[in-house]
């Protein structure tokens, strides 16, 4: 839905501002404060897009325009029921993805098999390593519970972490964090820190727990989460409105102290 606030705000002519002052300085401030906020429904506008969403997951969200005005509020979509024990070529949802993204998850392993194990594959359609094909993907290591964490980015889709082998039947909480060059895997009490050679996929992607390319690892699943951050570019033009605020707002103390000097 096109936002009206951002096509009234951008139809005001700033030079116009002064004379309204003068006549009406509640409107003034009004029309300010549009003003200010139209850049950033703007840059939203280009970043966010609506979403469908299937098969149990749903979204949480504002309208496009309501993310800018609302600060650019974090996107969280949640399973609606837990995808439980692993089964191959089992699609759990479809997300609109970001280079920025935090995803969370339990997992408790019950066993090893001879062969890499799938977890969870978000792809944008097959197994790899096209850019986006990973975005993220976890297994587990052949005879072992390591995980093996492909995060992919522009010029190596299967790029990733790997960490140190998870206990047998017993529930480990695991946060994976994208932001800028920044990636971090928690997995229990252990984290684990890389950066990020260029920049990771964004756009529609497939979601697998586990994935057709290969066997399922033996392993449960449960709260499964997986948050869009606010972009980078409309924060800037959060912090960037806000400054234009406060310039105005010293002007207009400005303009007050130099009448009432004149008076």
């Amino acid at each position: 839905m096109l936002c009206i606030r951002c096509i009234c705000s951008r139809n005001i002519q700033t030079g116009s501002l002064k004379e309204m002052k003068k006549e009406n300085a509640s409107l003034y401030w009004t029309v300010a404060l549009f003003l200010a906020l139209s850049t950033i429904c703007v840059t939203a506008e280009k970043l966010y897009r609506p979403y469908d969403v299937e098969d149990g997951i749903a979204v949480e969200a504002d309208d496009k325009c309501e993310v800018a005005y609302r600060q650019c509020k974090a996107k969280n979509y949640h399973l609606s029921a837990s995808p439980g024990l692993l089964v191959p070529n089992t699609k759990i949802g479809e997300v609109y993805g970001t280079a920025d993204y935090t995803l969370s998850f339990d997992i408790t392993p019950t066993g090893t098999i001879n062969d890499y194990g799938s977890i969870l594959h978000f792809t944008t359609d097959n197994n790899c390593c096209n850019f986006g094909q990973r975005s993220p993907g976890i297994w587990f290591f052949k005879d072992n519970t390591r995980m093996h964490v492909r995060i992919g980015d522009s010029t190596d889709g299967n790029w990733g972490i790997d960490t140190d082998a998870l206990p047998l039947n017993v529930r480990t909480k695991i946060t994976l964090e994208c932001k800028g060059k920044n990636v971090k895997l928690t997995v229990g009490a252990k984290v684990y820190t890389a950066t990020q050679p260029t920049y990771r996929f964004a756009g529609n992607l497939v979601v697998y727990a586990s994935d057709p390319w290969h066997p399922a690892a033996k392993a449960v699943i449960s709260n499964l989460r997986y948050k869009i951050l606010p972009a980078a570019e409309v924060n800037e033009a959060v912090t960037s409105q806000r400054h234009y605020m406060s310039n105005l707002q010293d002007e207009e103390m400005n303009v007050a102290e130099k009448e009432n000097m004149d008076n």
